[in-house]
């Protein structure tokens, strides 16, 4: 994801979000036509040409599609895939909000109260495997 400044460009709208979980389950580059085919015959929408070239453009300079150009046809894939996506929003999150700390995020998200036995363990847990 590109960074503009500190801050990482992984706010997705309804539609873009959309876009990447056709790309991510697929797994495979398109072409435009075969873009606009898909989201205008199978997905229900009634795109034109700017519309989908709009999205593919934000997708592009939010980092998260690449574009290979094959004489004068353009060919999208994503660049990253959704697990790498999720845990770059989860650490923008963690920058952004609570300095980098994941003590913040943790007070933030109990209320400073402690969290619970079980929560503890399956956290504990977890930083054992990481």
């Amino acid at each position: 994801i590109r960074r503009e400044g500190t801050y990482l460009r992984t706010r997705l709208s309804q539609t873009e979000h959309e876009i990447m979980e056709f790309f991510w389950d697929a797994q495979k580059e398109y072409d435009f036509k075969e873009l606009m085919q898909h989201f205008n015959e199978e997905g229900g929408k009634e795109w034109k040409k700017q519309t989908l070239n709009t999205f593919l453009s934000r997708l592009l300079d939010k980092g998260l599609l690449e574009r290979r150009m094959e004489g004068r046809k353009a060919y999208y894939r994503y660049q990253l895939d959704q697990k790498q996506y999720e845990q770059e929003k989860a650490k923008e999150v963690l920058e952004n909000g609570y300095d980098g700390k994941i003590s913040r995020f943790i007070a933030a998200l109990t209320g400073n109260d402690s969290i619970s036995d079980a929560d503890e363990q399956e956290l504990m847990e977890y930083i054992q495997k990481m």
